[in-house]
């Protein structure tokens, strides 16, 4: 499997393509493994890969970076009901969340992160949303207090 990984931090020269990158087969309970259509790029994700936030979050290298996602469920872990081989979906497969990186051909990803893809949306929109939805939604309903109605 291809995976974008980086060996230790730095700036975009650590990044790399690992042509043989390992993935579970089978996913643990509560966790969904993905084949990858689409993955988004954030501010995060070269905050990681330079070493921003070692205090919080401590890498083990070789590192697949990748927060957002797009793509098809391949496998299901145990107790999950609200999802099914095949099914089109979207959210963040971070490692910081629980994931495997989606810069990657397929991710892991905790089912609780993901949410079914809007059929009027292409993958790559799709996974264009997870970081700034979020973000967006909390400084509307978080911040400014917008409800219902409003």
């Amino acid at each position: 499997m291809k995976s974008a990984q980086i060996s230790k931090y730095g700036g975009s020269e650590v990044v790399g393509i690992t042509q043989n990158a390992t993935m579970p087969n089978m996913p643990a309970a509560g966790k969904i493994l993905v084949n990858i259509k689409a993955a988004g790029v954030n501010p995060v994700d070269w905050k990681i890969r330079e070493g921003y936030f070692q205090q919080m979050m401590r890498l083990q290298f070789p590192f697949t970076l990748g927060m957002d996602f797009s793509g098809i469920v391949k496998e299901i872990g145990e107790g999950i009901l609200d999802f099914k081989k095949g099914d089109e979906v979207y959210g963040q497969a971070g490692v910081a969340t629980g994931g495997s990186g989606a810069f990657a051909e397929k991710a892991m990803a905790n089912a609780e992160n993901i949410s079914h893809k809007p059929k009027r949306l292409s993958h790559i929109e799709a996974a264009a949303l997870p970081l700034v939805g979020v973000s967006a939604w909390r400084a509307l309903v978080g911040n400014i207090g917008l409800s219902d109605g409003q």
